[in-house]
């Protein structure tokens, strides 16, 4: 199970959106992915471009290590 529940309120909260990572392609965007500490890592081509997860309300709130979900995958 992981550890960041899928849920409408840690979506709410989510960086992802802001995420120079994020923004630097539409395929995220188009593919509607979101919350990486909870769903996994991105199925889309991107390169490392700048991490916000250790800003974001949901890393804090569940005691996270590290960023980059997008790359490493769901936080365990």
């Amino acid at each position: 199970m992981p550890k960041v529940p899928n849920t409408p309120k840690n979506t709410g909260r989510c960086f992802c959106l802001k995420c120079p990572t994020f923004l630097q392609s539409d395929c995220p965007k188009e593919k509607q992915e979101i919350l990486y500490c909870a769903k996994g890592k991105s199925s889309c081509d991107l390169e490392e471009k700048g991490c916000l997860c250790g800003a974001c309300p949901v890393h804090e709130e569940y005691n996270l290590d590290g960023g980059y979900f997008c790359f490493r995958g769901a936080a365990e």
